[in-house]
């Protein structure tokens, strides 16, 4: 499942847009520059979150700035506005396994065991590391020159 972003006060800014004729192609710069800065803002582990943070649909009233949904990286949302206390418990196994030696994925290496072991264990939650929704403001505010050279020039 992708999660995207939207930004406030779009509505008014859709409204001069229409004024300026074919929105499309200042829509997609947007978007563009939008997913620049938000790759430049995304926290970096393995690489794999930034990678999915794309252009999504674009039509001559919105663009979509997506991330995640794809190369399994379902944790988009969880980066941008962290996550709430909680307890895991394992589905399948009956105990939860973690320590030893890790690849930078997190992975167990070849060859090694894990060190800890727990039927639950209580995760505090992670903080929110905002990346898309700045992402965006930054997006509208680096190409708002070129939407108000548009905009007085009538086009």
């Amino acid at each position: 499942m992708a999660f995207g972003g939207r930004i406030s006060g779009s509505r008014e800014l859709q409204s001069r847009l229409r004024a300026m004729g074919e929105l499309k192609p200042t829509l997609t710069r947007i978007g563009l520059v939008s997913v620049a800065e938000a790759k430049r803002l995304v926290p970096r582990r393995t690489g794999n979150l930034g990678r999915t943070i794309r252009v999504g649909e674009v039509t001559s009233d919105h663009v979509d700035v997506v991330a995640g949904g794809r190369l399994s990286v379902g944790y988009a949302a969880a980066v941008e506005f962290g996550t709430r206390a909680h307890t895991i418990v394992p589905r399948k196994a009956k105990v939860l396994a973690w320590g030893g030696p890790r690849t930078l994925g997190g992975r167990l290496k070849k060859g090694g065991k894990p060190q800890f072991f727990a039927k639950r264990v209580h995760h505090p939650g992670t903080r929110a590391k905002p990346y898309l929704i700045p992402g965006l403001h930054e997006g509208v505010r680096a190409i708002s020159g070129f939407i108000i050279d548009a905009w007085n020039r009538g086009a």
